[in-house]
């Protein structure tokens, strides 16, 4: 114990005396101080505070990513490099634990710089906020919207292989009753084909709403109990036509919302009814997220963990409205404060830091300093590409397509079950929107990421790590 802890103390000087590790850490206070003044809001105090809350925790958490792997991948392999390998080999201490230590090294004075960030940034909110002379609608709005800690709830996916079989039963049924008998459907593979080519057709229009024409969402899994002043938010972002296209502009529609009453039945008891209620039509910005106060008392509104949410559109100088099926609408209901969901922020960064630190220092004991940096950034960043990959497949495209039109997806897929993306450790974009970052997805994480995935690599590298040293010793010996 005593070896290890003097491996510690003796990495943490040396991370000290580095001029690199001292140019990231004036680069991690200048995002800290600096940043805020740099960037651009909407002009709103949501906009700035929520800018402050994304970009600031965000690069500081990406300069300590990026300070870590450097660090650590230099304290291992210049052991190597520079011979003091041969000072350890004579000692009595274990080389698991020589690895061991400078990991925990690195990863303590990261973790006291994640700490100083982490106060200094929300020191400096609540100053901001204290002095900011908002008026008092703007900080209702922020604590009801930024300042807190709201669970985000999806709206059910239709079931769309049961909808594609039942239109293509439908199509069958009316060709057959104009005396058209498709033979060429009896057919299994002229029926599966047609059967994926409807079911496409379903997902890429679903979200589309012509003028005049109304959608509705159901919700369901949303808390059966809520208190009288809990307040239910609706978040979506709504694009005319297709998203890519520049005719964004403002529209007009109405919001429906299910309301649930009881009335008496004719045994003398009471029945539950559901029905839609629209509200006074509005201007909406589209291209732009959105969000709103649920009209409707949560009593009435949420029944037994189940809601309804419509739209209506009324405009007439579009030709279609489209949501987008992953950008709402949400419904948003607050479990947590603030402060609470900003220490889960904090919390998964940590994870983060533990986990890039971990993958630098079992690949820096494998290859020398600038292989390992190269492959750490690499095995990081193609992650991201994985991530992409699955994000960036159209709605349009059917999984149930052969393989090779679905490759890039199945690609994706295959490298996010085997790699670790940095993004997952980045949630300031949930903190600054104000949406819980919850403990089983905190749990999840470290579960899957750091023991699953990486402590299998680093326990390799510690292998490899320890007969690397044996072989250098007794060659240079």
């Amino acid at each position: 114990m005593t070896a290890f802890l003097a491996i510690v103390k003796l990495t943490c000087r040396s991370a000290v005396r580095s001029h690199v590790f001292r140019f990231l850490l004036v680069l991690l206070l200048l995002s800290i101080f600096l940043l805020p003044f740099t960037l651009l809001s909407d002009g709103t105090p949501k906009g700035e505070v929520q800018i402050y809350l994304q970009y600031c925790l965000g690069f500081a958490g990406f300069i300590l990513f990026l300070s870590s792997v450097w660090l650590v991948c230099s304290e291992v392999c210049s052991d190597v490099e520079t011979a003091q390998i041969h000072m350890i080999a004579v000692k009595p201490v274990r080389r698991a634990v020589v690895l061991l230590g400078k990991y925990t090294g690195v990863v303590l004075i990261h973790l006291a710089l994640l700490l100083i960030a982490a106060v200094t940034v929300y020191v400096f909110l609540s100053v901001r906020l204290s002095t900011s002379g908002f008026s008092e609608a703007d900080r209702a709005m922020l604590d009801e919207q930024v300042l807190t800690a709201r669970a985000l709830y999806r709206p059910v996916r239709p079931d769309f292989d049961a909808m594609a079989w039942k239109r293509l039963e439908d199509r069958l049924a009316s060709a057959k009753g104009h005396g058209q008998e498709l033979l060429q459907y009896q057919d299994g593979d002229v029926r599966q084909q047609a059967f994926l080519e409807i079911r496409k057709e379903l997902i890429a229009t679903y979200g589309l709403v012509s003028g005049g024409d109304s959608i509705v969402w159901y919700f369901e899994g949303l808390p059966k109990r809520l208190n009288e002043d809990d307040m239910v938010f609706l978040r979506y972002t709504v694009y005319v036509n297709r998203y890519y296209t520049y005719d964004q502009n403002t529209i007009r529609g109405s919001w429906l919302f299910g309301v649930n009453y009881t009335r008496p039945d004719d045994n003398g008891g009471e029945t539950v009814v559901s029905d839609m209620i629209a509200m006074q039509e509005e201007e909406i910005l589209t291209a732009a997220q959105n969000e709103m106060a649920v009209p409707v008392k949560n009593t009435y509104f949420v029944y037994d963990g189940k809601a309804q949410v419509g739209f209506l559109n009324s405009d007439t100088k579009t030709s279609e409205l489209n949501f987008e099926e992953g950008k709402g609408p949400f419904l948003l209901i607050r479990e947590a404060g603030f402060f609470s969901n900003y220490c889960r922020a904090i919390l998964v960064l940590a994870i983060g830091i533990l986990s890039v630190t971990l993958l630098a220092a079992a690949v820096a004991a494998c290859m020398s300093l600038p292989i390992a940096i190269f492959f750490s950034a690499a095995y990081m960043l193609t992650g991201g590409l994985a991530t992409y990959l699955v994000s960036s497949i159209p709605d349009a495209v059917d999984f149930q397509a052969p393989y090779t039109e679905t490759f890039g997806y199945q690609y994706g897929r295959v490298l996010l079950e085997l790699l670790v993306p940095l993004q997952d450790f980045f949630v300031t974009g949930q903190l600054a929107n104000g949406e819980l970052v919850s403990f089983p997805f905190i749990g999840m994480l470290f579960a899957r990421d750091f023991v699953l995935r990486l402590l299998p690599i680093f326990l390799l590298g510690a292998w490899i790590y320890t007969r690397r040293e044996l072989a250098l010793v007794s060659k240079r010996g």
